[in-house]
């Protein structure tokens, strides 16, 4: 009986180990270097606990939100310095947020199998629900910080 329950806390232990690696990965690299580490987007979401879109959102809760240095209207959303996952532009109009291809959008679309306008309303939700942030149009962006 002890054996098992070692077993089962080692095996736990390694797990989370894993997901810490993946999640370094993704914060200090990209999203695609995490999936193809690990071996494909169906063992990513295994070891990353991703059942939904917003699983999948939910690994970019931590995100730290920065003040733009020299534009006053920006906010960066990143986990260090020129590796922005999103930006928010406001004019006196509108706000709008500018999300990632590469690192979060297209992940959405292909193996989600998501539409713009889905993808755009689960980006809204999140962003109300992780950081209180409200009526902002979503919009991908291919830039590369």
């Amino acid at each position: 009986m002890f054996v098992i329950i070692f077993i089962g806390m080692k095996i736990l232990i390694t797990k989370n180990k894993l997901q810490d690696s993946v999640k370094s990965m993704i914060k200090n690299l990209d999203t695609k270097s995490a999936i193809d580490f690990v071996g494909g987007w169906e063992t990513f979401c295994k070891i990353m606990n991703i059942n939904s879109p917003m699983d999948f959102l939910h690994l970019f809760d931590d995100l730290e939100v920065v003040n733009q240095k020299n534009e006053k209207m920006m906010k960066l959303f990143r986990y260090k310095e020129d590796n922005a996952f999103m930006y928010i532009y406001r004019d006196r109009k509108y706000k709008d947020l500018f999300i990632s291809d590469k690192k979060i959008w297209s992940f959405l679309k292909k193996n989600f199998g998501l539409n713009d306008v889905e993808i755009k309303e689960l980006i809204r939700k999140w962003l109300h629900e992780v950081y209180k942030l409200r009526a902002i149009r979503t919009v991908f962006n291919q830039w590369n910080w």
